[in-house]
């Protein structure tokens, strides 16, 4: 073994508890950068993966004058063929909402029935329920959304069909909603049947909507009609219904989420308004950003005494074996080999440090994750704190830079004393 490890090793184990109390020190502070890194890495993986995975950022609702009578910034049909003939864009379809009024038993619900094309209907994930041939029906069966049960409530009280009942959306499946479209001047009114829900959770996008098939839905408004004015469209300039049929919205798919913002733009310049979700996760990414910075900052003021504590030692080593450093001296030790003796050990100390608090942060990780299952209702298999392999070995190698760092005046002021210095210290 070379002689100054060898050296270096000795020193150390002649003083232990020093050493000991050196690595913890380290190693605590190690601990608490790496789990707050941790931490940050994992909700910001959690937040922006699940809104990835719902694919929704890709898209974009686009909304016209639907009451104007600017016919060129109304969404019909050939406005809707010429944006899917835009590059970059890999789908768009029209929705139309109509605005009702539905009772069940005691319970309302004022809102929307958005009527979608059938494939798309089909593409929708059911929780319970069928949506076969609802096509083909007089009357458009409705696809209710997870928490449709919270939107329909005791006018008396205010309370939710949820919380009285303490059932969910599936209740209503099967059953027939006396449904009046608020829109109609005759007070258009129909039993509409709840055909199935849909499966996405409480709170995904879908949860609180009514869906229906828009052909049928638009057969039924045709039928309810007056002098053909369907409810809810607009008339032109001498108060007649326009030929083309006007959609509320419509939903534009991006082939990546690279392109949005150039699509947005185009869909803009046409005078139209857009929605979507990629403006929401870039706000989440600047702020889980700026939330990963503050963790890091808190977690590297834990570092940083654990760097003061190496550089305490060190001075004090330095001081203790000042006898140690004049023999060494007069032995002819050269200075820069004097001093990569201490920064070796200083190094040594923030290495040791550095393995002890990744394997320590390993249990905290999982001792997180356990208490967000139980503390914070997160589901289980999700990861609050994620500990990447980089930021495994980045602790290791900055913990033993650092420690070098810490080291360095230490071993400068041991490598400059001279020997009549050392010797009169003895």
């Amino acid at each position: 073994m070379n002689w100054k490890i060898h050296l270096c090793f000795m020193n150390m184990k002649r003083r232990k508890v020093r050493t000991v109390l050196t690595v913890l020190g380290a190693a605590i502070g190690v601990v608490s950068l790496v789990s707050l890194l941790a931490i940050g890495i994992g909700v910001k993986k959690e937040l922006i993966g699940s809104m990835l995975a719902s694919e929704s950022v890709n898209k974009i609702t686009i909304t016209g004058e639907n009451y104007g009578r600017n016919k060129e910034k109304m969404l019909t049909d050939s406005t809707i063929e010429r944006i899917s003939e835009f590059s970059n864009v890999a789908d768009c379809y029209g929705c139309y909402e109509a605005f009702v009024n539905m009772e069940y038993g005691r319970y309302v619900y004022w809102g929307y029935v958005t009527g979608i094309p059938e494939e798309k209907l089909d593409a929708l994930k059911l929780k319970s329920g069928d949506i076969a041939g609802s096509a083909s029906g007089v009357k458009p069966d409705l696809i209710f959304g997870g928490n449709m049960a919270s939107m329909f409530f005791d006018q008396n009280t205010g309370e939710t069909f949820a919380d009285i009942e303490g059932k969910k959306a599936d209740a209503f499946i099967g059953e027939r909603l006396k449904t009046v479209l608020v829109d109609s001047e005759e007070n258009v009114s129909a039993r509409l049947k709840v055909a199935a829900v849909t499966d996405g959770g409480d709170y995904d996008e879908s949860s609180q909507q009514i869906y229906c098939n828009i052909d049928t839905l638009i057969r039924m408004l045709k039928r309810n009609s007056s002098d053909g004015k369907i409810a809810g469209q607009p008339v032109d300039a001498d108060g007649n219904a326009y030929k083309d049929f006007i959609y509320s919205s419509a939903v534009v798919t991006v082939d990546s989420i690279d392109n949005v913002d150039a699509v947005v733009k185009r869909l803009q310049d046409m005078g139209f308004q857009t929605q979507n979700s990629k403006e929401y996760l870039d706000m989440i990414k600047k702020n889980v950003k700026m939330t990963q910075i503050l963790l890091g900052v808190v977690g590297m003021i834990a570092l940083v005494v654990a760097v003061i504590g190496i550089s305490n030692t060190m001075t004090t080593s330095v001081f203790d074996r000042v006898n140690e450093i004049g023999i060494l001296k007069v032995l002819g030790c050269d200075p820069d080999e004097l001093r990569q003796v201490f920064l070796f050990e200083a190094g040594l100390l923030g290495l040791l440090g550095g393995v002890a608090g990744v394997l320590v942060s390993v249990f905290v990780k999982t001792l997180i994750n356990k208490v967000a299952v139980w503390a914070f209702s997160v589901s289980a298999g999700v990861d609050i704190a994620v500990m990447p392999w980089w930021l495994w070995l980045g602790a290791i190698a900055g913990s033993a830079v650092l420690g070098i760092l810490a080291g360095y005046f230490p071993a400068r002021w041991a490598s400059r004393l001279k020997p009549i210095d050392a010797v009169g210290r003895i």
